[in-house]
């Protein structure tokens, strides 16, 4: 568990402007997404929430939609694709779930997912893993829609964050995972 305050401060090598991401983690709380702490007792934050808080900063465009946007980018599938049942587990369901173990899997010392990158589109709900060397492509995209299509017409504007990065603020605020 880390506090809110040394998350923050870790979430600034990611370049977010600082006040904005205290500001997503203020909806976030208030929303119960994540820990609300206590009266004058800061929120204890485990990894889980620490990643919630860089996707919810990563994807939001307006700050008083931080919960939602978060809620809907954290439930994007692979592809598009609506999983039946008997579908593999090995397959992740979500986005969330995608990142979350290869941010893990980064943190446990593996270099291919520590060159990795994930690309956050604010234009629309879409997030794309870029894993390297092999590089594989997985888009995650609202279930039934066209990964292969731009959800809109307009810009496409993104946001690229190192995987390394994440697994480094990881690292830092809770310590490093034995490999």
């Amino acid at each position: 568990m880390a506090k809110l305050a040394d998350v923050l401060s870790a979430i600034d090598a990611l370049g977010f402007d600082p006040r904005r991401s205290k500001v997503v983690a203020t909806r976030l709380r208030d929303a119960g997404v994540i820990p609300a702490g206590g009266p004058a007792r800061s929120p204890d934050l485990d990894e889980t929430d620490t990643l919630r808080l860089i996707v919810a900063i990563a994807v939001t465009s307006k700050l008083r939609l931080a919960d939602h946007d978060l809620d809907v980018y954290a439930g994007l599938v692979p592809f598009g694709l609506v999983f039946r049942e008997g579908t593999p587990d090995s397959i992740p369901r979500t986005a969330f779930d995608a990142i979350d173990l290869l941010v893990e899997t980064a943190r446990a010392g593996d270099t291919d997912a520590r060159l990795s990158t994930i690309e956050f589109v604010r234009s629309w709900p879409e997030i794309v893993v870029n894993r390297y060397p092999n590089i594989w492509i997985r888009h995650f995209v609202v279930a039934g829609s066209n990964a292969g299509h731009w959800q809109r017409s307009g810009h496409r504007t993104a946001t690229t964050v190192p995987v390394r990065v994440i697994a480094d603020i990881l690292d830092q605020v809770f310590g490093k995972v034995a490999a």
